[in-house]
């Protein structure tokens, strides 16, 4: 029983020494690089396309550049083995411009307002709407019509699986099951205290489970 205990404890202080070696924890000293992630994998990584590399009209000195840049249809910038590369905007995984993260959400990027191995953001959804019409020649109703309309939801983003959800319950629950000791508490709450602390459990986790991203 104790070689076992003692095998367990070198193993894992040998995985932690080799991920402090091979990657850098996210902290508020922590600094992003600045540019367009076209895949998950680019942002997982921490290797995005700089403006630098970006081919466009737009003026890169100006501070919405990016903003700009992801209003357009298409994107076309040399890519990292010197070819020029050209993908429709709502295919791009998200950007980040002075530290902060923006995230694509059906075509619109929402910011992440605090980054962690488990986020939750604002953003929006399109929804339709029917309203009913109205014919004066009869005095009366005629047929609905539909309108769309965008309506704000609570989003969750998962670092380590890229997975982006709107939020419920049970999706921060399945999230939060990776921390038995977290997760038994939350799940011990009622369902209105869940709602109402489910910031709290979200900042909680994080603060025990640092985001890492590789060297380099």
């Amino acid at each position: 029983m104790q070689f076992r205990l003692f095998l367990f404890f070198y193993v894992s202080l040998f995985c932690c020494q080799i991920q402090a070696q091979d990657s850098i924890a996210y902290t508020k000293d922590f600094r992003l690089y600045e540019g367009l992630y076209i895949g998950y994998q680019d942002f997982r990584y921490n290797w995005p396309i700089p403006k630098e590399k970006i081919n466009t009209k737009i003026n890169k000195d100006q501070l919405d550049f990016y903003t700009k840049v992801v209003e357009e249809e298409f994107i076309e910038f040399t890519d990292r083995d010197g070819s020029t590369t050209k993908v429709k905007t709502e295919q791009v995984w998200g950007y980040c411009q002075n530290n902060i993260i923006f995230i694509n959400q059906e075509n619109f990027f929402f910011r992440i307002p605090v980054f962690g191995a488990i986020s939750n953001f604002i953003g929006t959804v399109e929804v339709l709407s029917y309203s009913p019409g109205y014919d004066p020649f009869m005095n009366a109703p005629m047929n609905s019509t539909a309108a769309k309309t965008r309506e704000i939801r609570q989003y969750l983003f998962d670092f380590y699986s890229g997975e982006v959800a709107q939020f419920s319950v049970e999706k921060l629950e399945e999230f939060l099951k990776r921390d038995e000791v977290i997760y038994k508490e939350y799940r011990s709450l009622s369902k209105k205290k869940k709602k109402e602390f489910a910031t709290k459990y979200i900042r909680m986790y994080n603060e025990k489970h640092l985001v890492y991203f590789p060297k380099g």
